[in-house]
């Protein structure tokens, strides 16, 4: 087994703790560990397919890290929402 062999099979053993964990409830789907084995899974998954080319796998794989990084993206943008910002008024009444 080469290291591209092995960081192929590393990317999907990412997708199915991602996969497992969201299945078992011990992810949800805007924790950041998700998130962060759905953008690790292909990119180890991409770096294989450079020393044996697939197509269909190499579209999987690009679709699958666009749209994880929207999700990333939403997600962010979902938690700066939640956050409370402090005006002036609140910071003058320390």
């Amino acid at each position: 087994m080469n290291i591209p062999d092995v960081v192929g099979i590393t990317g999907v053993i990412c997708y199915q703790i991602a996969y497992a964990g969201l299945q078992l409830g011990r992810f949800q789907q805007d924790d950041l560990r998700y998130i962060g084995l759905n953008l690790l899974g292909p990119a180890c998954l991409l770096y294989s397919l450079v020393f044996d080319f697939n197509l269909a796998a190499l579209i999987t794989q690009v679709l699958w890290l666009g749209i994880t990084v929207l999700g990333l993206v939403q997600t962010m943008r979902a938690r700066r929402r939640r956050i409370p910002r402090f005006d002036q008024r609140c910071m003058n009444n320390e």
